[in-house]
């Protein structure tokens, strides 16, 4: 999961700081203000956005009335540690998806971002599934026919992001983001390698036409009943 932290004050401590959130598999971005974080979310194709009631140059809610306004559509959270209810009201009419008290525990706050995000992509439940493969956002567990098929967190990452977004040709360079968020800068063939490991696992469990490729085009889960994949290419939505 690719998540933008907004708020100076928060970064770094309990719960929702950086080094916690990475020790939870996420990979995280930071932006202090909110004419910053506005600049992010205009670039990355963030998951979701945790964003402190209190800025040094807006409030949180401005930021995200902001960016709906922009059209930007990023799942955005915003964390107070005290709010009245004429503030958590204005917030979710500005467009938040949900208001969290804080501190909370890791454990609830992580819950909350998922639902957050499957809710924005039109999923219900945490295990998202894709004929006999299940994929666990809460576990971070991969499954084929009920078994646990060992996964890396990278591999993992381009499992999530396949999942989430079924029935979408997902570039190269969308999986960089989601994965690095263009901080390491990697080349684009480590998608090709990790994509060549996660076939090489499925196919021993099992699956062996899970992920398919879009010459010119990226990555999709492959339907049970694949359609032209030319015809596809021409009209694909591409996250980049």
């Amino acid at each position: 999961m690719l998540v933008l932290r907004v708020g100076r004050q928060a970064i770094g401590l309990e719960p929702a700081g950086l080094s916690v959130l990475r020790k939870q598999g996420l990979t995280c971005e930071s932006a202090d203000n909110g004419r910053d974080a506005l600049e992010y979310l205009k670039i990355y194709d963030y998951d979701v956005a945790l964003i402190d009631l209190q800025l040094p140059d807006m409030p949180g809610y401005e930021v995200i009335r902001l960016a709906r306004t922009a059209g930007l559509a990023t799942p955005a959270l915003i964390l107070a540690d005290q709010a009245t209810a004429p503030v958590r009201t204005r917030a979710l009419d500005q467009g938040a998806d949900d208001f969290i008290a804080m501190p909370c525990e890791v454990s609830e706050l992580l819950a909350r971002m998922r639902a957050v995000v499957r809710r924005s992509l039109g999923h219900t439940r945490s295990a998202l599934r894709f004929g006999p493969t299940e994929l666990d956002l809460a576990r971070r567990e991969l499954r084929v026919n009920g078994r646990r098929v060992p996964v890396s967190r990278r591999e993992f990452a381009v499992l999530e992001l396949l999942f989430l977004k079924q029935g979408v040709i997902l570039t190269k360079t969308a999986f960089l983001n989601h994965l690095y968020c263009g901080t390491e800068e990697p080349e684009l063939k480590t998608i090709d390698v990790i994509i060549c490991r996660l076939r090489k696992k499925l196919a021993a469990a099992g699956v062996g036409t899970l992920i398919d490729t879009v010459w010119g085009c990226g990555y999709i889960l492959r339907d049970e009943t694949p359609p032209d994949v030319a015809a596809v290419a021409t009209e694909y939505r591409a996250f980049a």
